[in-house]
């Protein structure tokens, strides 16, 4: 009988535990920016660093540009990266600087450049008698 308060308390910060990643996990989707406010106000947005979420519509892979459009429902909005490309239809987020490329008219071009990602770092060789990861 002693153990049931224990138990039950250890119940309860596992459950809090797991709500509070559950809920730090789709942060992204409420401090994510509409693409149809970027692409609407682009003045406002270049130079500044958003997040936006959305669906994969489409992939360019050029030897010199790799991006990706995504589509969230107010608009769509292509995004550069260095990264491997996503597969279209996937539901993703990315955070990068908005840059206006250029303007035709009151026709705008828009987008979001994700940051380098850093590259993996080479493991180093484990020492003698280490356990090597499977």
């Amino acid at each position: 009988m002693a153990d049931d308060p224990i138990r039950g308390t250890r119940a309860l910060a596992f459950l809090l535990m797991m709500t509070g990643v559950l809920a730090s996990a789709s942060c992204y989707r409420i401090t994510a920016t509409n693409i149809g406010s970027i692409v609407k106000d682009a003045s406002r947005y270049d130079g500044k660093t958003v997040t936006v979420w959305g669906t994969v519509k489409e992939r360019i892979d050029l030897p010199r540009l790799k991006c990706y459009v995504l589509d969230d429902g107010t608009g769509t909005i292509a995004v550069s990266t260095t990264g491997p490309l996503p597969r279209v239809g996937e539901k993703m987020h990315t955070r990068g600087r908005v840059e206006k490329a250029f303007a035709i008219g009151r026709r705008q071009i828009v987008g979001v450049i994700e940051p380098p990602r850093p590259k993996p770092t080479p493991m180093r060789r484990a020492p003698h008698g280490a356990i090597q990861p499977s």
